[in-house]
């Protein structure tokens, strides 16, 4: 484990993940503060607490759409299959 320097909602946090992850972990950090920022900025400072808690909402929506993309995907993908093998 190693340990990273984080910014978010302007204050640094030490947080320890994976040799190798260090820029992984960065790069989600710098999302997680830029869609928190933009909420924010819109909602105005509601707290920090319940602004983290509608951003973390707003990532899991997008996250369970993409999960439905994705089974949609797939579900057409063997329909394409079933019918290229029937053919």
């Amino acid at each position: 484990m190693v340990n990273v320097n984080v910014r978010f909602n302007s204050r640094d946090y030490l947080l320890a993940c994976e040799d190798g992850q260090e820029k992984e972990l960065e790069k989600l950090t710098t999302e997680l503060n830029n869609k928190f920022g933009k909420l924010k900025a819109d909602l105005g400072n509601l707290g920090e607490g319940k602004l983290l808690l509608i951003t973390a909402i707003q990532l899991v929506d997008e996250m369970s759409a993409m999960k439905g993309s994705m089974q949609k995907f797939k579900e057409h993908n063997n329909c394409l299959l079933y019918t290229s093998d029937a053919a």
